[in-house]
């Protein structure tokens, strides 16, 4: 794919080249280097809230990481698990809960959870850990006495680093599985949510802000959105208007 990109001689991909500020209105700093830009589309992830902030916009939002880890289901089982299974989602948080999804490989996968996470990268049980990891503990700590939702979340998303609690969450969509039919693995993932720091409050839809020649997207917390055609057009329209001839090309 990337080979296809930059052969078309529109895209330029670089690697190792984090954002570290504005010099200008249209020019963006990579430690020494210097990106001239158009336009500007900020969907950086578990990073957009700060970058958002060079460009001024957003600073009513926070970003706080949760950790999905998953669990597998043996082989031999997965044949209990014909498609993808979803609980019915509590409405009070975005959080969907632990569902059952097969991939492109054949595996079935459960998961995943929503642990309050130490950092931005915190793939590992101690990855990730950075200066802010105590700014992030505040402000969990902060959400679990002010956002009650959020309190209730969180306690009953720990108790899923217990095999047996995590094993009655699939069991309650496939009861037919035995404990030892799920295995360890070591995919995580890591959800970017988005809080509205005044109210205290999980934003639950996405994000998108228009400021000048920039666009950014505060909360686009799946790869199932940042991946879809539809969200890109829907990002578009926002950034250029329904009736720019951009939106078809």
């Amino acid at each position: 794919l990337i080979d296809e990109l930059e052969g078309s001689g529109k895209v330029k991909i670089l690697f190792d080249t984090p954002f570290s500020g504005l010099r200008d209105d249209h020019t963006a700093m990579s430690g020494q280097r210097t990106i001239r830009f158009k336009k500007f589309v900020n969907a950086s992830g578990a990073q957009a809230d700060r970058i958002a902030y060079f460009f001024g916009v957003g600073g009513e939002y926070k970003i706080l990481p949760f950790k999905g880890t998953y669990k597998k289901i043996r082989k031999e089982s997965s044949y209990l698990v014909k498609g993808n299974i979803y609980p019915v989602p509590d409405l009070r948080n975005p959080f969907l809960g632990v569902h059952l999804t097969r991939s492109i490989q054949d595996e079935v996968y459960a998961g995943p959870t929503a642990i309050p996470a130490l950092g931005r990268e915190d793939y590992g049980l101690f990855d990730g850990l950075s200066a802010e990891t105590l700014s992030i503990l505040y402000r969990d700590g902060i959400l679990l006495t002010r956002n009650e939702a959020f309190r209730s979340a969180a306690w009953s998303e720990l108790k899923k680093y217990s095999k047996r609690f995590f094993y009655e969450e699939v069991r309650s969509l496939v009861p037919k599985i035995a404990i030892n039919e799920l295995e360890n693995t070591d995919k995580v993932g890591i959800r970017p949510q988005l809080v509205h720091w005044r109210s205290k409050s999980l934003v639950t839809d996405f994000v998108l802000i228009k400021e000048g020649d920039s666009l950014h997207i505060l909360n686009a917390i799946s790869p199932a959105f940042t991946s879809s055609m539809a969200f890109a057009r829907y990002a578009l329209d926002i950034f250029w208007g329904s009736d720019d001839k951009r939106l078809d090309s």
